[in-house]
C-alpha cells in the first residue's frame, strides 16, 4: 500500500515524494527521496508511538502518587458520596479512575474517615452505606425576627465558651 502512496502522491521533482500519515489521530506529512521514504515512515511512526507510551508512563505516575486516602478525600470533595455508596461502589469508583488499591485499603481509609466524621456510614456490618456527613444547621429566630443560621460546630463552640447566641 505504501507503494500505491508513493506513486500517487509523486511531485514534480522524481526523486522526492509526499506522503501523508494518520497514525493514532495524529496527521502528520512526510516528504523524502523515494529510497528513504520507507524508513523516514517508521521512524515517524516509532516516534508517535513512543511519545505515547511516554504518556501514558506519565499518567501512571502521577495515579501512583496518589495515596488511598487522597484518592477518597477527592471523592469526597468531588461530591461523590452526596448519595449514600456501598464499599463495593466505592472500590469500583476508583478502580474506573485507573487505580489499583485493594478493596480493604478503600474500607480503611472510609472507616478513618467515619471516625474522622468527614462521612457518615449507615446500615449494618457488611452492609454499610457511606454519606457525606451531613451538616446540621438550625435556625434560629432572634427577638427582631430575623433568622440567625449556625453550624453544630459553631453553637458547641458557643456552649462551651458560654456566648449566647443572636
Amino acid at each position: 500500500m505504501l507503494r500505491r502512496l508513493v506513486n500517487m502522491n509523486q511531485d514534480s521533482s522524481p526523486n522526492r515524494v509526499k506522503v501523508r500519515l494518520n497514525v493514532g489521530g495524529v496527521e502528520v506529512e512526510i516528504e523524502a527521496p523515494v529510497d528513504q521514504l520507507e524508513e523516514s515512515v517508521r521512524r515517524v511512526v516509532a516516534a508517535l508511538a513512543e511519545g505515547k507510551a511516554r504518556e501514558e508512563r506519565t499518567a501512571q505516575e502521577a495515579r501512583r502518587q496518589l495515596t488511598c486516602r487522597q484518592v477518597v478525600e477527592r471523592l469526597v470533595s468531588e461530591g461523590f458520596f452526596r448519595e449514600p455508596k456501598t464499599l463495593s461502589e466505592v472500590y469500583q469508583e476508583v478502580k474506573r479512575r485507573g487505580y489499583s488499591f485493594d478493596a480493604t485499603a478503600v474500607a480503611h481509609v472510609l472507616l478513618e474517615l467515619v471516625r474522622e466524621e468527614a462521612l457518615d456510614r449507615e446500615g449494618s456490618p457488611r452492609r454499610y452505606q457511606y454519606v457525606e456527613k451531613r451538616r446540621g444547621l438550625m435556625g434560629e429566630v432572634t427577638a427582631q425576627g430575623a433568622e440567625v443560621t449556625q453550624t453544630a460546630e459553631e453553637r458547641t463552640a458557643q456552649r462551651g465558651t458560654g456566648v449566647q447566641p443572636g
